[in-house]
């Protein structure tokens, strides 16, 4: 029988959650009878183990990231290095991350996270100005977040939302979703007629939404949480 713990509340349905660690919850209303959980967590058990599974391997790979010198960093789809050296405060100059000697690896974390936010804002604002015009399109806003699920977004007033994120993505999947949230100004669904407007300028846009796919399993193993 897999092992489980139960979480309860006043919800209606029963629902099943692996934890970032591969524990098993079950999330079930009030007064589910025990023997009904044991047997829907058997019926799902092929499905559990495989997940658990994968779980526990992207926790694992979260558990060895670490920052220090001479790792390398993802920027605009390019493998860069990270150095400690003696600097007074840390830069990128677009071919290697520096830090001060001495950070703690959480203090490197703020420091790069802070350059990668930076570059984020230079980069997407230039972005968004250049396929606007193409585009003609008028946004309100750019604003850059710290989102875990998007890469982009945006509001019904035509205010767009980038995760910092995404400067580590090539610069044709940036491209992409500079154009999708775009795109959104004029439909703000997905529809067909939006999608006609992303082809136009990105006819290869199911390859960048693969690329970005890719990206987001492996930014799942890496905690850039400050």
């Amino acid at each position: 029988m897999t092992p489980y713990r139960v979480r309860r509340s006043r919800r209606k349905t029963i629902a099943i959650h692996i934890l970032p660690d591969g524990q098993v919850e079950v999330r079930a209303p009030l007064r589910t009878p025990p023997k009904f959980l044991d047997r829907f967590v058997q019926e799902k058990a092929e499905w559990i183990e495989k997940a658990s599974i994968e779980a526990r391997k992207r926790h694992e790979k979260r558990q060895a990231f670490i920052l220090k010198d001479g790792c390398l960093l993802l920027y605009m789809g390019d493998k860069l290095p990270l150095v400690c050296c003696e600097i007074e405060k840390p830069l990128f100059d677009k071919e290697c991350f520096y830090v001060p000697e001495g950070f703690a690896e959480e203090k490197i974390k703020e420091a790069i996270v802070k350059l990668y936010r930076s570059e984020a804002k230079r980069v997407l604002n230039e972005k968004v100005h250049y396929f606007a015009e193409q585009m003609h399109a008028r946004p309100t806003n750019v604003k850059i977040n710290s989102a875990r699920t998007r890469w982009g977004s945006c509001s019904g007033t035509n205010s767009l939302n980038f995760s910092w994120k995404l400067i580590m993505a090539p610069e044709r999947a940036i491209d992409y979703v500079v154009i999708h949230e775009l795109a959104h100004t004029f439909e703000h669904n997905h529809s067909a007629a939006f999608w006609n407007i992303v082809a136009a300028f990105m006819p290869d846009y199911k390859m960048q939404q693969s690329v970005l796919k890719e990206l987001g399993i492996l930014l799942r193993t890496q905690n850039w949480e400050v």
